[in-house]
């Protein structure tokens, strides 16, 4: 699959270029296709009977760890990665003004793409410090964060965060997690054409697979789809959510 992403900044438009997955032969079978995803609140659980996974790196919030994300790697054979995201506003922006752009005090959306910028470099760092790796990330996008009323300057935080995690690894797929509500109330609908992975809210696995088509609130390639059984389950629509994880 080759997918051009374009990303605006401000008025500057950044092409962040071409990603690309060699082949993998989804499974016939459709609960061959499911795994899970495991943050913070499984540390000490059972680990799930799932081959494949996604770990969250964060522990709830931005610039936080999970503490036990070295061991839920542990767990699966395959496993890809995401962060939480999250823009509080200017008063937690502030301390990011000097890097990576040099942001005026009353140049909002720069101010806030420093502060997701930063929030993404932390979270690979922590990775990196934890020995976890994969070249699929995903950024958790819901209205349980915190997020300001501007869909303008909640899109350059996510923008900072995905710009950092795209300029700080090599061939990786960056995508979102989210739902088509949630998205609309915190980045006003943003089309930016990137992977997806759906939120259905249900416990059933049909909704999950009957989400592969039509729920995609980016614009771009529905890869997995959410629902829940105790754990959360993930269902692949595509060969390549599996194919860019890590194989430990």
């Amino acid at each position: 699959m080759r997918v051009r992403i374009l990303i605006s900044l401000f008025v500057t438009s950044i092409c962040v270029g071409l990603f690309s997955a060699t082949s993998f032969a989804l499974p016939q079978n459709p609960l061959d296709r499911i795994g899970s995803d495991v943050s913070w609140p499984n540390c000490g659980a059972t680990p799930p009977n799932t081959n494949w996974g996604i770990i969250g790196v964060t522990d709830g919030l931005v610039f936080s760890g999970n503490p036990c994300v070295h061991q839920e790697a542990s767990w699966f054979n395959y496993y890809g990665l995401y962060m939480n995201t999250g823009y509080p506003g200017l008063s937690y922006a502030k301390k990011y003004a000097l890097y990576p752009l040099n942001c005026s005090s009353h140049n909002k959306l720069c101010l806030a793409y420093n502060f997701g910028y930063n929030a993404g470099t932390f979270a690979l760092k922590y990775a990196s410090l934890e020995e976890v790796h994969s070249n699929i990330w995903w950024l958790d996008v819901e209205t349980v964060n915190s997020w300001t009323s501007s869909t303008s300057q909640n899109r350059a935080a996510l923008e900072g965060m995905y710009n950092a995690i795209r300029a700080n690894t090599l061939l990786t797929t960056i995508g979102f997690y989210s739902d088509k509500t949630q998205w609309s109330v915190i980045t006003g609908k943003w089309q930016n054409t990137t992977p997806n992975w759906v939120a259905t809210g249900s416990s059933e696995l049909s909704d999950a697979v009957s989400a592969c088509v039509g729920q995609n609130f980016t614009g771009g390639p529905t890869l997995l789809t959410q629902y829940t059984q105790g754990l959360d389950k993930d269902y692949t629509c595509s060969a390549d959510s599996i194919d860019q994880m890590s194989n430990r």
